[in-house]
């Protein structure tokens, strides 16, 4: 699998280099990964400090050839964690002892 780098920079340059990467299986991998903050930071952070919305990443093959930029600015919320079914509503103990009365 590819291994793709994702710089941090800002208008006046560089803020943070990359040295890791990430794998993504392609470039529209790398992008999406990219637009929900490369496990660098979040649409949620960006909201929480404005002093992000100046930023924006780089992000390069391989080679460290440039393939687009994505700015924090458009970054995308993850999707929000599944939900849990409220207690006694499931096939559970609370449950068979109900059918159990009947």
């Amino acid at each position: 699998m590819p291994r793709y780098f994702f710089d941090v920079r800002s208008g006046s340059g560089l803020v943070c280099l990359d040295y890791q990467g990430l794998d993504c299986a392609d470039d529209a991998a790398a992008l999406d990964a990219a637009r929900h903050g490369a496990g660098f930071t979040s649409h949620a952070d960006c909201a929480r400090n404005p002093q992000l919305t100046r930023y924006r990443f780089s992000v390069q093959d391989a080679e460290h050839r440039p393939l687009f930029t994505v700015p924090f600015t458009e970054l995308e919320p993850d999707a929000p964690p599944a939900r849990k079914r409220p207690r006694g509503t499931g096939r559970g103990r609370a449950a068979r002892s109900r059918q159990a009365v009947h």
